[in-house]
């Protein structure tokens, strides 16, 4: 198993390890890493190998990004293995950072000693993001049986006083999740605004998430309004977020506007939006599944929002025809149901 882990991290392929082509055999390792990054849309088969191969090489800002593309499943399948590997190649190879990115694998793999060690290393080497994410985690009691809140919330709250960006957005995503904490962020808040008038958009998604869950006097439908529109903002954020503003907005046009926000959503998040869409209105996600279905040749019957015998039907063919009958026998308003259905539609967009 560790030789087969080894040589995930190092690129190997049958007969030996992946070669730069002759052309890019003398490029700067950083030259091509940007390259690489740069076409990774494009072609990412030909990006992603040229960084296996300048990361078997010892450049390792390439390993490191290979652990995220393996963790989150970018270019093939997902493998937490994979990208455990590869963080670790790039961690050997100098990369500090990445111990950060190693312990919130480990997080989420629910290997909580291992996390915290991880973390704690970050932390050693003067990474600041380290302490903040461990902090996060004991205030979330994502650290399982060895977290520990009352550490927790103080030291988020310390580092944000203390200008941590980190600090800040991890306070305020840590408060989302436990509205008991009374946290006094005044300052917090304004610290952010400043990060996102100066063209921060990791700070307007922290905002967006804490004025939507929390429902703070600051957070006005025309201010998470123009925090959405900030530049840089990820796909994912613009479309979940957009969906409850949409809703706060005008509640009665929800599923009008939900219609236009998820059918628009990129391809990879399109079944996360979908999704929301069923949480907030299931009339809003009835409608949007019959106008999927009917675009792909199903006989969904005429326009409506509610669930009728033809959309039902349609259903229960499209998921004989993803071999997901199971995860349908629940029912089609069902969570896992909805979900299934979300994640094959997605899937059959990304084909066409």
């Amino acid at each position: 198993m560790f030789h087969m882990l080894k040589c995930l991290a190092l690129g190997c392929v049958a007969g030996g390890v992946i070669g730069l082509p002759q052309a890019h055999a003398e490029a700067p390792p950083k030259a091509l890493y940007n390259e690489a990054m740069a076409s990774l849309a494009d072609a990412p088969n030909e990006a992603i190998n040229t960084l296996q191969s300048i990361c078997t090489h010892g450049y390792a800002r390439a390993c490191d990004r290979l652990g995220y593309f393996s963790f989150k499943g970018i270019g093939g399948n997902q493998d937490t293995a994979q990208a455990i590997a590869y963080y670790n190649q790039a961690i050997e190879l100098g990369q500090s950072k990445s111990l950060v990115s190693l312990g919130k694998v480990h997080l989420a793999s629910k290997d909580y000693e291992a996390a915290q060690q991880s973390l704690l290393a970050a932390s050693a080497h003067g990474l600041q993001q380290g302490e903040a994410v461990l902090a996060w985690a004991h205030a979330t009691g994502r650290l399982g049986p060895l977290s520990d809140p009352h550490l927790g919330v103080p030291t988020l709250v310390a580092l944000a006083k203390a200008d941590s960006r980190d600090g800040q957005m991890l306070l305020l995503d840590a408060l989302t999740r436990d509205l008991s904490q009374r946290v006094d962020v005044t300052d917090t808040l304004d610290q952010l605004h400043k990060r996102h008038a100066e063209g921060d958009a990791k700070a307007a998604e922290a905002l967006l998430k804490y004025y939507r869950v929390v429902g703070h006097a600051r957070g006005t439908l025309a201010t998470r309004d123009r925090l959405l529109q900030t530049e840089g903002l990820r796909a994912k954020i613009q479309v979940e977020e957009g969906l409850y503003l949409a809703r706060d907005q005008n509640p009665a046009q929800f599923w009008r506007a939900s219609e236009e926000i998820v059918r628009a959503a990129p391809n990879d998040v399109f079944a996360r939006g979908l999704s929301v869409a069923a949480k907030i209105n299931k009339n809003a996600y009835v409608r949007i599944v019959q106008m999927e279905l009917r675009d792909l040749g199903y006989a969904v019957g005429r326009a409506s929002p509610f669930m009728n015998r033809p959309l039902i039907r349609s259903i229960n063919a499209f998921c004989r025809d993803t071999n997901q009958q199971s995860a349908c026998l629940y029912g089609p308003l069902k969570s896992k149901s909805i979900k299934a259905v979300a994640g094959e539609l997605a899937q059959v967009r990304t084909e066409l």
